[in-house]
């Protein structure tokens, strides 16, 4: 965690430097993301959406990797560092629960009736999108309480086991050193004997170089995102699922009150075509990645896992959708737990029905806008 001595001391220099961001024309937007990745080419989307839809009277500057990374993010949003940041929110477990339960709910993912692989992640970041705008107020509270707004969330898609060796059966996973970013990755990796390992994403290169871990447990693109690609030999799909969803605009609350309706109004479509373009990514790198494989272009050999393993994750979600409520109400007091995941089946079954047909980006964004964003009240919205 930033230590705050820091972050007083450069939130001091930017009050130094000028008027309160609150009412700057040029917005900082940061993120613990490298230059060229995913959310860096989806902030930069978001900079121009947001500079044609006001007209230019509101412009955005990007920080990738540099004003905060990962871990700061979330005080230095807070204290205004940054007006607006990628906001990993599992990095925060006691300050995000109802946000994060939500988002550990998809493992529910492996429950549905002939859901395919492909666009899971797509399904399952506007499903949740929808979920926290207009089914959690608990996630606003949390949000206030950390002086911040919620916009839009993105998705990666469905958590793989990126290895240094084959890890397929069920056998080969037992005793694997797996790094994971979340509650369900720990438990399921403990579910299947596995150790899992927590470190930050700005260190999984190191650990993974150093042969600390064995496995990756993530998204295959952010693999290359991370710049993995040149040690990661064995990609295991299906297992262990899950998908991680990225509060991608987070807006300072003093920031968001400062702003004129239609400059909120311009950040929420920005916002929109930035979530749907990094999702698509998201989704299209995957294949494209896969299709490399095929080719030779990269070195990493695509599995499918085998039945063993993918009968005891199945089975392991069956009995952890219980595990997860009770858990987040034991450990953070999330008391609808049961509530959260009724309601995120709902968004997802209602979501499934939406993206038929949807193939780019641009359609995804005008979905986002026209079925949750078009109806916020920008006047009460984030107050």
């Amino acid at each position: 965690m930033i230590k705050m001595n820091r972050l007083a001391a450069m939130a001091g220099a930017v009050w130094l430097a000028g008027t309160a961001m609150a009412n700057a024309e040029t917005l900082r937007f940061a993120y613990g993301h490298p230059p060229g990745s995913y959310f860096d080419i989806g902030a930069n989307v978001f900079a121009e959406t947001v500079k044609e839809n006001s007209g230019g009277a509101l412009k955005v500057r990007t920080f990738p990797l540099s004003l905060l990374n990962l871990m700061e993010t979330s005080d230095g949003i807070s204290s205004g560092l940054a007006d607006i940041g990628a906001l990993m929110t599992t990095l925060f477990p006691r300050e995000y629960p109802h946000a994060n339960l939500a988002m550990e709910t998809a493992m529910i993912l492996l429950q549905e009736e002939d859901l395919s692989q492909e666009m899971q992640g797509v399904l399952y970041g506007a499903a949740m999108t929808d979920f926290i705008i207009n089914d959690c107020p608990e996630c606003h509270r949390e949000f206030a309480a950390r002086n911040n707004v919620f916009t839009v969330g993105t998705a990666s898609t469905p958590y793989s086991l990126n290895c240094t060796k084959p890890h397929v059966e069920l056998s080969d996973v037992k005793n694997a050193r797996m790094r994971i970013s979340g509650s369900y990755w720990a438990r399921w990796s403990q579910a299947m004997e596995a150790s899992p390992v927590t470190v930050s994403g700005n260190e999984m290169l190191e650990a993974l170089s150093q042969g600390l871990i064995d496995c990756v447990v993530l998204s295959v693109p952010d693999v290359y995102n991370f710049g993995m690609g040149d040690l990661v030999t064995d990609i295991t799909t299906g297992v262990p699922g899950g998908i991680y969803v990225a509060s991608l605009a987070q807006v300072n609350r003093n920031t968001w009150a400062g702003l004129s309706l239609d400059k909120r109004e311009a950040l929420l479509r920005g916002a929109a075509t930035a979530a749907a373009e990094i999702s698509m990514k998201y989704e299209n790198g995957l294949q494209e990645l896969k299709e490399k494989s095929r080719n030779g272009e990269i070195k990493a050999r695509f599995h499918q896992a085998a039945p063993s393993l993918v009968e005891a994750t199945r089975g392991f979600v069956d009995t952890d959708i219980d595990t997860l409520v009770g858990y987040y109400r034991e450990t953070f007091g999330v008391s609808n737990g049961e509530e959260t995941v009724a309601a995120m089946r709902a968004r997802v079954s209602e979501w499934r029905g939406h993206l038929d047909g949807v193939s780019t980006a641009e359609e995804l964004a005008q979905l986002y806008w026209d079925e949750i964003l078009s109806d916020v009240d920008l006047a009460t919205y984030g107050q």
